[in-house]
C-alpha cells in the first residue's frame, strides 16, 4: 500500500536530511514570497510568457523536456514553488555528500542554498526557473553518485549530460562539490594521497565523459532538426573550441570571483563584510586543522590540498576555459555557493574533538550564518521591489506607445512593426545590489530587439497587453527600411515624430539604432 511505502521511506530518511529539506522550503518561501505571489516580469518574461523553450540552438536540448511538465507558461507561484522544492532537494544531496551529522548544519545548508543570490536571479527568469532548479538538482545528484562509497560513474556522466542539456552553467556545481568532498576527506577524514588521487582522476574522467555525452547528443539533435548553434555567449565558438585563451580565461575567472564576493564599487556594505569575515575565518580554521593533523609532515597530502585549493576558484568559473570572452553573470554562478559550505561545515568539523575553542567557533558560525541568510533574504526582496518598479513604469510607457500607434493615420491597417533603437535607461540587464543581480534593472524592461535570439520585447508586449497581433521586422528587411530617409528623419521617443506608418509598416523609433 502507498502509505506503507511512504512510512518505510520516512523511516530511512535521516532527521538531518528532513531538517535540511524543510529549512529549504521555509526559508525559500520567505525569501521568494514576493516573487511567487506577484507578476514581476523582466524583458525575457514579456517574450517568453508562453514558449515551448526549444533552445537547441543554445545547446539546451533537455530544457523543453523538463519545462513541459509544468506547462510552458510563466506561472509565478507554480514555477517558483518547483524551483524552491528542487533547490531544497539539491541541498539535501549536499548534506549527503558531506555526511552532515548535526541538525543545525543541515538547517544552515538548506537555508543558504535556497536564498543564494543566483536563485533570486533564476526566479526573475521564472519561465525557466523550474527547469534550471532541476538542472541544479541533477548536478548535485551527479556529485552524490561520484562521491559515494561505490561510485556510479556511468550514472554520474548521464546526470551531468542532462544537467548541461538544461543549462550548461550548472556543471560548475558538480565540479565544486567534488572538490569540496576531496578537501573535506583529506583534512577531516585523513584520506591518503593515493585514495584522493585515485578518486580525483576517476571524477575528472567521469566529468569529461558527461560533457562528451552532452556534446554528442547536442550534435545529433542539431543534425536531426537541421539547426545551428547561435553565437550567443560564444556557444558556436565554444562548440568548435575556437575561443580558447588560457590567460584570458584566468583573468575572467579572477574578475568574476572578486566581483561576486568582494565588489565595493558601490561602496562598502554588509554583503562584502560577511564574505571577508567568512573567507578569513574559514581559511584560518582549515590551516589550523592542517597543522593539528600534521598534514605539513605529509608532503603528498599537502600537495594535493594545494592543487585542490587552486582548483576551487578555477572550478567555479570553469566555463571560461571554453570561451574566455564569456559574460559570467549571476545566473551562471550557482557553483559559488560552495564557498559558503566550507564555512558552514565548520559547525561540526572538529566540534566534538575536545578543542578549547570549539564552543566559540560553533557560536561564531551560528551567528554569522544567520546574518548571511538574513542578508540574502533582504537582497532577494530588494531585487523584487526593483523589478516591480521597473515593470510598472515600463507598462506605463507601453500604454502610451499603444495610444500613439492608434492615433497614427493608417496604423489600423498594419500588422507589422519595425522597432528601432531602445528606450533610454533600458540597456542594463542587472542591478548592482552587491552582488550584481541579473534579470533586474532600475530602468525599463522594454528593450531593443535582439535579432540573435529572434525576439522583440515591444512587439510581444503590445500583442499580450494591448490585444495586438503584430509581427516584427528583422534582418535584411529591417536594414533596408531603416536606411530610408524618412525613417532616418524620425525623432526618438517621446517625440511626436517617433511613430510613423511607411509602406503599411508601423515604424517605432525608441532611440538611435545601434546605441547600446
Amino acid at each position: 500500500m502507498p502509505e506503507k511505502v511512504f512510512k518505510k521511506l520516512n523511516a530511512h530518511i535521516l532527521p538531518q536530511r528532513k531538517i535540511c529539506f524543510f529549512a529549504g522550503l521555509l526559508v525559500g518561501f520567505l525569501t521568494h514570497l514576493y516573487k511567487i505571489t506577484n507578476w514581476l516580469p523582466n524583458w525575457d518574461s514579456l517574450v517568453f510568457r508562453y514558449d515551448a523553450q526549444n533552445m537547441i540552438a543554445l545547446g539546451r536540448w533537455f530544457l523543453p523536456v523538463v519545462c513541459s511538465f509544468s506547462s510552458f507558461y510563466d506561472l509565478p507561484f507554480f514555477n517558483g514553488m518547483i524551483a524552491i522544492l528542487f533547490h531544497a532537494l539539491g541541498a539535501v544531496c549536499i548534506c549527503h555528500i558531506l555526511h552532515v551529522q548535526k541538525r543545525m548544519t543541515a538547517f544552515f545548508i538548506g537555508a543558504v542554498i535556497v536564498s543564494f543570490p543566483t536563485v533570486t536571479s533564476v526566479m526573475m527568469y521564472n519561465y525557466v526557473a523550474d527547469g534550471y532548479s532541476i538542472a541544479f538538482f541533477l548536478s548535485t545528484l551527479a556529485a552524490v553518485s561520484m562521491t559515494g562509497e561505490k561510485p556510479k560513474h556511468a550514472v554520474s556522466a548521464l546526470l551531468i549530460a542532462l544537467s548541461c542539456g538544461i543549462y550548461q552553467a550548472y556543471i560548475t556545481v558538480t565540479i565544486m562539490l567534488t572538490i569540496l568532498h576531496l578537501i573535506d576527506e583529506t583534512i577531516y577524514q585523513g584520506a591518503s594521497f593515493r585514495n584522493i588521487f585515485k578518486k580525483g582522476v576517476s571524477m575528472l574522467l567521469t566529468g569529461i565523459a558527461g560533457v562528451v555525452l552532452y556534446a554528442l547528443i547536442l550534435k545529433g539533435l542539431l543534425s536531426i532538426f537541421s539547426a545551428e548553434l547561435l553565437e550567443y555567449q560564444g556557444m558556436n565558438s565554444a562548440a568548435t573550441l575556437s575561443g580558447i585563451d588560457l590567460m584570458g580565461s584566468l583573468y575572467s575567472i579572477k574578475e568574476t570571483f572578486f566581483n561576486c564576493f568582494f565588489d565595493v564599487s558601490e561602496g562598502w556594505n554588509l554583503y562584502v563584510t560577511i564574505n571577508i569575515f567568512v573567507s578569513l575565518f574559514t581559511f584560518a580554521h582549515y590551516v589550523k586543522y592542517i597543522i593539528k593533523n600534521q598534514l605539513y609532515k605529509k608532503p603528498s597530502e599537502l600537495f594535493v590540498l594545494g592543487i585542490l585549493g587552486c582548483m576551487l576558484i578555477a572550478g567555479a568559473g570553469a566555463l571560461a576555459f571554453v570561451n574566455a570572452s564569456i559574460d559570467y553573470h549571476n545566473l551562471m554562478l550557482m557553483g559559488y555557493v560552495v564557498f559558503y559550505l566550507f564555512f558552514l561545515i565548520l559547525y561540526e568539523r572538529g566540534a566534538d574533538s575536545g578543542e578549547k575553542h570549539a564552543c566559540m567557533k560553533c557560536w561564531t558560525v551560528f551567528v554569522v550564518a544567520l546574518i548571511l541568510i538574513a542578508n540574502q533574504v533582504v537582497i532577494a526582496n530588494v531585487s523584487y521591489h526593483k523589478a516591480q518598479m521597473a515593470y510598472e513604469k515600463s507598462y506605463g510607457v507601453l500604454v502610451r506607445i499603444a495610444d500613439r500607434i492608434e492615433q497614427t493615420q493608417g496604423a489600423e491597417d498594419c500588422d507589422q512593426i519595425l522597432v528601432l533603437g531602445a528606450l533610454e535607461n533600458s540597456h542594463d540587464y542587472s542591478v548592482n545590489l552587491t552582488p550584481d543581480m541579473t534579470g533586474i534593472t532600475d530602468g525599463y524592461i522594454i528593450r531593443a530587439d535582439d535579432e540573435t535570439v529572434g525576439q522583440s520585447v515591444l512587439c510581444s508586449a503590445l500583442n499580450d497587453y494591448c490585444e495586438k497581433d503584430y509581427t516584427f521586422l528583422s534582418g535584411a528587411e529591417k536594414q533596408l527600411l531603416a536606411q530610408r530617409e524618412e525613417v532616418k528623419a524620425m525623432k526618438p521617443w517621446p517625440s511626436q515624430e517617433c511613430i510613423a506608418v511607411i509602406d503599411h509598416i508601423i515604424v517605432i523609433k525608441l532611440g538611435v539604432e545601434g546605441e547600446q
